[in-house]
């Protein structure tokens, strides 16, 4: 169940109640904005003190939510924008909706033609398509690199899975299944490898201490460097 509240200091918050949730909790991020999760039955008044006793942390989150939203890519008419394997097409209609199609190596988008393409709805709509070419290149592409490069080091992994996560490159489960981003598509190949090769590497040492890094660099040299480059680049931020 959600509702709505406004601060007027913050403006809207989006109020998600939950029977599994003992603490509350807050979030920031461009699609929703401010986010509350508290338990079901929380008085209003607990709710309000506690994002009152939280206002100086959410206005530095928003601000940087906002700093994030001015460098996002700004797809134009002018612009050309390709992935490994497919292409962007801005395209206009008499129609008053936005349509995508992602196929044959294109990402199609369909606009009205009395529409600014900048328009945050139809920016959007490309980035969505987007995302969806780089989720049908990672089904082709990351499950045969990770297979190659854990034969030619050694390395079992359980399960292989792709996904947009909001968080990380990738991860590697106490069971050993591999987790990765599929936006790792938009990563040179180098640092494709790089975060690979750090998962399967947590396959054998489950921590990040010393053992975990030299084992890294012996198969990778320059390990350290590449995951200095590696942060160089933001998940939120493309």
């Amino acid at each position: 169940m959600q509702q709505k509240i406004v601060d007027e200091k913050l403006g809207p918050i989006t109020v998600r109640f939950s029977e599994k949730t003992r603490y509350m909790r807050l979030r920031v991020d461009l699609k929703n904005g401010i986010m509350a999760v508290v338990p079901k039955g929380l008085p209003e008044k607990h709710l309000l003190k506690f994002i009152h006793d939280q206002q100086a942390w959410l206005k530095k989150a928003m601000y940087k939510q906002q700093k994030i939203k001015t460098q996002l890519t700004l797809f134009t008419l002018g612009s050309i924008y390709t992935t490994r394997n497919h292409r962007l097409y801005l395209l206009q209609h008499e129609k008053n909706t936005v349509k995508s199609l992602v196929s044959n190596y294109k990402i199609q988008i369909w606009y009205p033609s009395h529409a600014d393409v900048s328009d945050e709805r139809i920016q959007k709509v490309i980035r969505k398509a987007v995302l969806e070419a780089w989720r049908i290149e990672s089904k082709i592409i990351l499950p045969e690199r990770v297979s190659m490069l854990a034969q030619n080091h050694g390395f079992r992994y359980s399960r292989l899975s792709v996904k947009n996560a909001k968080t990380r490159w990738g991860s590697c489960s106490s069971d050993n299944n591999i987790n990765l981003n599929l936006q790792l598509m938009r990563l040179p190949d180098e640092l494709i490898d790089y975060v690979i090769l750090h998962e399967l590497n947590h396959t054998v040492h489950k921590h990040h201490q010393k053992e975990f890094w030299s084992s890294l660099e012996r198969i990778l040299p320059g390990a350290k460097s590449l995951d200095k480059t590696l942060n160089g680049y933001h998940l939120e931020i493309w």
